[in-house]
């Protein structure tokens, strides 16, 4: 168990703090959007849902994690990183999503991409919101 918290005590302080942030509204988000579909049409479109908002939030973590690694200090390193990031990201999200379309048979499509599409928001306004 203590091998396990220490890791993640050490990812918590690698990460940007406003990233820790989003990341977690964007679980919040996915939460209420899962809720949100099981009160309207029933558990396995919560499921879905929840699924499809939580693989948007771990790739973000996923992100966050790569594009923290820097292995320099000059401006090109840590391009590299975020593109490095920007990567991961994708890859995580790839896998993701095929492994869920593999293994949850009864998947609502319509519910899991909704809460994939719900928990980007999050990310796309904090961009604005930055500005």
């Amino acid at each position: 168990m203590s091998s396990f918290i220490i890791p993640l005590f050490a990812m918590n302080r690698m990460i940007h703090p406003k990233i820790r942030k989003f990341i977690l509204i964007q679980l919040i988000v996915s939460l209420v959007f899962a809720l949100g579909c099981g009160i309207g049409w029933g558990e396995e479109a919560a499921i879905s849902g929840g699924l499809g908002g939580s693989i948007s939030a771990i790739a973000g973590l996923a992100y966050a994690i790569r594009a923290s690694i820097v292995k320099g200090k000059t401006a090109e390193e840590w391009v590299q990183a975020q593109y490095a990031g920007e990567r991961f990201k994708f890859m995580t999200t790839v896998i993701l999503m095929v492994a869920v379309a593999k293994s949850y048979p009864s998947l609502h499509w319509l519910e899991f991409l909704l809460g994939y599409m719900a928990t980007l928001t999050v990310y796309f306004t904090a961009l604005l919101w930055e500005k």
